[in-house]
């Protein structure tokens, strides 16, 4: 019975055809704001695009926003607002319209968001789904099951997930696509609780196994489904001794291009693998820019010319940018305050624009910036190597000051963040961004997840690409050139 139920809510794959970006415009107006929730942010969500934030000032253009961003896929997006966030559909070339009543949004009201233009049904079914679906319990999986019972307890949580899709569609208004979606949606959110998976040797057979349908493009309507593309990746690296030595290595034009002929044997041709392999090569050019150009054939193993023009333009901008001025965005925050190391006191700072103010407050300094969030896994087992770079540095610089460590908490409450910064005796200054300035911020720089690292060298120019903690030797590498 489950079987059958999976295979109805199965997408079919369509013909492969060649994708084509094209502009998509989404704009609103927030009513009855309050004084705490005056920015909105918007998430493109959008795997092909380095843009991954707008922000707006709603104080200052009386409540409406309005942003362009180019889609390939139909996809959901995010908006965050007063600590909540709303999905939203859009398919490429659609014009979207979101009227924000905050007293309702503060109340959870169902009715806070309402919507008009393409997909404003859609959006309407999507909105109330959402609401529900988020309070549902987050799927457990034992992560040392062998393959067929890993996969078995899958499938029965995937069967529930059905089942409870069906009863809200009875109970609710839910057309048969917001159904699909909500299903695919649901699969690759709960892939999320499966990136812990302890048997590395089948990894890559379990998340790609067939119960998730892997190589159906209309996943993408999903911005879950491009995690699961990375997971997939970074479970055929760990499975692959030899890949796994070449980046270690970093021997980068090695390793793309044996785990590029790999990936050609495992998995289909078309836009899905397409962007498997893009994930692993924005990756790795993200350290090497040039690798693109020192690997002519790289562009035949992709099927879609958008994809492949979308890595060499990327490589082309990250070689160019690799030195660049401080973005002066004139943006001046309110809500950023500093905890002084000695006296454990926060203190509030005057409206300023973090980063040209930690520049000004550094001069001739190479800062170090750690961009983090207190509910953020990833950041804070990345800080359990900072450690060997101040130490490094301490140790190298008798005064210990050529190099300051900077951590920005963004996207937390204040609680959490000293809370946070406390039990884990985290060195270097720490600052935090209330919500508002965190959604200012993540817009004016760009910043597309946690942790985020940012190098700024003595005259006030941002370096890339910037080496992470645990990649110490690395890391040690970038800063002593810039000293």
């Amino acid at each position: 019975m489950m079987v059958v139920a999976i295979a109805l809510f199965t997408f079919c794959s369509p013909k492969s055809r060649e994708l084509q970006p094209k502009r998509t415009v989404i704009s609103g107006k927030v009513i009855n704001m309050a004084e705490n929730a005056t920015v909105l942010l918007v998430n493109f969500c959008n795997p092909l695009s380095e843009e991954q934030r707008f922000a707006q000032d709603l104080a200052a253009s009386n409540g409406t926003f309005h942003v362009a961003h180019d889609y390939v896929f139909a996809q959901n997006l995010s908006i965050s607002y007063d600590r909540s966030f709303i999905n939203l559909y859009v398919a490429p070339g659609d014009s979207v319209f979101l009227t924000i009543d905050g007293l309702k949004f503060q109340q959870h009201s169902s009715d806070a968001v309402t919507f008009s233009g393409d997909n404003a049904k859609i959006n309407g079914q999507l909105f109330r789904w959402a609401k529900y679906a988020y309070q549902l319990p987050i799927p457990q999986f034992n992560t040392a099951a062998p393959p067929d019972e890993y996969l078995h307890s899958v499938g029965q949580c995937f069967g529930a997930m059905q089942d409870t899709i069906a009863a809200y569609a009875q109970r609710n208004e839910m057309n048969d696509f917001v159904k699909r979606w909500a299903f695919v949606d649901y699969k690759f959110v709960a892939a999320n609780y499966m990136l812990d998976y302890e048997d590395k040797a089948n990894k890559w057979s379990v998340f790609t196994d067939s119960i998730f349908d892997l190589y159906s493009e209309q996943n993408f309507q999903s911005m879950y489904f491009q995690y699961h593309l990375g997971a997939c990746m970074n479970a055929l690296v760990a499975g692959n001794e030899e890949i796994r030595d070449l980046l270690n290595s970093e021997k980068y034009k090695t390793a793309l291009h044996a785990l590029a002929e790999e990936l050609s044997e495992k998995a289909p041709e078309g836009v899905v693998r397409d962007m498997m392999l893009y994930s692993f090569a924005h990756r790795v050019m993200e350290k090497m820019p040039e690798l693109y150009d020192s690997i002519p054939e790289l562009k035949s193993f992709f099927s879609q010319p958008v994809v492949r023009e979308k890595i060499k333009s990327f490589a082309r901008e990250k070689s160019a940018n690799a030195k660049k001025p401080l973005p002066v965005t004139g943006k001046m925050l309110k809500g950023v305050s500093y905890l002084d190391a000695e006296t454990q006191r926060v203190a509030p700072l005057p409206d300023v624009e973090v980063l040209p103010y930690l520049v000004e407050r550094h001069k001739n300094k190479v800062l170090y910036i750690d961009v983090w969030a207190s509910w953020c896994g990833p950041c804070l087992e990345e800080m359990k190597y900072a450690p060997t770079l101040h130490k490094y540095f301490a140790e190298k610089d008798a005064t210990g000051k050529e190099v300051v460590f900077i951590n920005l908490c963004l996207e937390s409450s204040s609680e959490s963040w000293l809370k946070t910064v406390n039990k884990n005796a985290i060195e270097g200054e720490n600052y935090y961004l209330d919500a508002n300035a965190s959604k200012i911020f993540m817009g004016a720089y760009n910043i597309d997840g946690f942790p985020t690292y940012m190098l700024i060298d003595r005259s006030g120019q941002l370096r890339s690409p910037v080496a992470r903690p645990s990649n110490a030797q690395s890391a040690i590498k970038q800063i002593n050139t810039l000293l």
